[in-house]
């Protein structure tokens, strides 16, 4: 779905004029990602520390890796944070793992009144969901589509955004010159995962257990790109690093005519060049039309010390009103189905044209990650596109070789 490694933690209980501590006081643990600390997720802290006397939410706000690495490091100290945000794959990894708390109980509880699971998305509950047992709630539900400045290509003669990857390798062609890019690909691996779907391609065959990333389709996707970057000079190399910000950050300065982002960005583009053209357009048809699917989930570690009230925190998290209000000014899509039908979401011309990706977008991690090797394939493929992106070294070689050790891995403790 920001990889420059930083990482700041706050604990909001100091921040906001929330109840004084006392000697019984009681500090809730969440994880959260930095870029998704929205005002309207501020208020729900805020009004949960007035609801409980005493209480204190530390809320650590990190990039997803410098999470993950956190979250681990914890996890196997007996150090839990009582509530985790976690960006796609990790609830059924972790899950398998026997560290998530189900959530059956509290769902048999209070489920009917909050809505779940029957008022989200079906696909979003069954990404949480193994053998009948709830892990996690889905919090925010997202894909990423082609999002362009309109003068831009504009001013090189294209009146429409690409439609297939030969109008977009075009635009991107024309577009470029000294210090100025057609398009902007990002150093995060899963971002290139559309393409290879796009081709026709895959990522995992759970009929074999073996991944596809290896296949011609899927080499031929990296390729595609590749050859934007080191044969058309349409394309910039990705900032090595944890940041998935930077393609943004080129769109927003006029730099990039063409990224591929989600919901997430929606809010840095506007804060960042609020006189910026820009618009979103359907994702690109090659052999078929596909993108990636992300969106956060919220889960309680099994050794979480507070696994009431840290429901009771996921609960508000969720309600429809904070999704709207946090989803709104954000530009962020979320699960619930009526909060889709909310007039207010209805009419945003922004949130519309992402919510209707989700119909062709593909959740890459759902089968691997019940193999519980997602993390070990994830890397795999990541150290493939970054040999492929900046050594300039052919697809399919690179491609072949991670996916034997890929599926190595994945034969192993069979």
């Amino acid at each position: 779905m920001k990889f420059a490694n930083r990482m700041v933690v706050t604990a909001l209980g100091l921040a906001f004029c929330g109840p004084i501590a006392t000697a019984n006081a009681e500090t809730l643990k969440i994880y959260w990602n930095a870029g998704h600390a929205y005002p309207a997720y501020q208020e729900v802290i805020k009004k949960f520390e007035a609801d409980h006397p005493g209480w204190t939410v530390e809320w650590g706000r990190f990039q997803w890796p410098d999470l993950r690495t956190k979250l681990v490091a914890d996890l196997s100290v007996g150090n839990a944070p009582d509530l985790v945000a976690e960006p796609g794959g990790w609830v059924p990894e972790f899950a398998l793992q026997g560290k998530i708390r189900p959530l059956n109980d509290f769902i048999s509880q209070d489920g009917k009144s909050m809505g779940y699971p029957d008022d989200w998305q079906d696909f979003s509950v069954a990404r949480n969901t193994i053998d009948g047992q709830y892990y996690g709630v889905q919090l925010h539900l997202t894909c990423a589509t082609l999002v362009y400045n309109v003068d831009m290509l504009k001013a090189a003669g294209f009146d429409a955004p690409p439609k297939n990857w030969e109008e977009f390798r075009k635009a991107a062609i024309a577009v470029s010159k000294a210090g100025r890019f057609g398009f902007a690909p990002n150093q995060v691996a899963g971002y290139y995962t559309p393409w290879i779907y796009q081709n026709g391609g895959k990522f995992y065959d759970p009929a074999t257990k073996k991944v596809a990333f290896d296949s011609p389709q899927s080499a031929e996707a990296l390729q595609f790109v590749a050859d934007l970057i080191h044969k058309d000079k349409a394309a910039p190399l990705p900032v090595a690093g944890a940041d998935y910000e930077g393609p943004q950050k080129l769109f927003t300065a006029g730099r990039a005519a063409m990224i591929l982002t989600g919901p997430w960005d929606v809010s840095p583009i506007k804060m960042g060049n609020p006189n910026l053209k820009w618009d979103v357009a359907p994702s690109l048809t090659e052999k078929a039309q596909a993108t990636m699917s992300g969106g956060v989930s919220l889960f309680i570690p099994k050794d979480a010390k507070h696994p009431a009230e840290a429901w009771d925190l996921l609960k508000r998290f969720v309600a429809l009103d904070t999704e709207i209000a946090a989803s709104v000014p954000n530009g962020m899509t979320m699960p619930r189905k009526s909060w889709a039908a909310d007039p207010k979401v209805k009419s945003d011309p922004v949130l519309g044209k992402f919510s209707q990706c989700l119909s062709y977008a593909v959740d890459s991690q759902a089968d691997i990650s019940l193999t519980g090797k997602n993390a070990t394939v994830q890397d795999l493929f990541k150290a493939a596109v970054q040999d492929i992106l900046y050594n300039d070294k052919p697809a399919q070689a690179v491609l072949s070789d991670y996916a034997a050790k890929a599926n190595a891995e994945l034969q192993k403790n069979k």
